[in-house]
């Protein structure tokens, strides 16, 4: 997470309000209010462990 913020517009809400800038899935930069940001992160890092459980249990032969 940046550590200055912006006043700007939240890509995610459109609400304008203090943002950072973070990296999207494709290593491009998005401007997300703290509370998207949050929303985000849990997203991606659910999806994360999805795919490494998967993939753990395709090694195994479990899957």
């Amino acid at each position: 997470m940046s550590t200055t913020p912006l006043t700007g517009q939240c890509v995610s809400c459109e609400e304008k309000t203090s943002t950072f800038l973070y990296h999207d899935s494709n290593l491009k930069k998005i401007e997300l209010c703290v509370t998207c940001y949050d929303a985000y992160l849990a997203k991606e890092m659910t999806q994360y462990w999805k795919d490494h459980i998967q993939e753990e249990q395709r090694r195994s032969g479990r899957a």
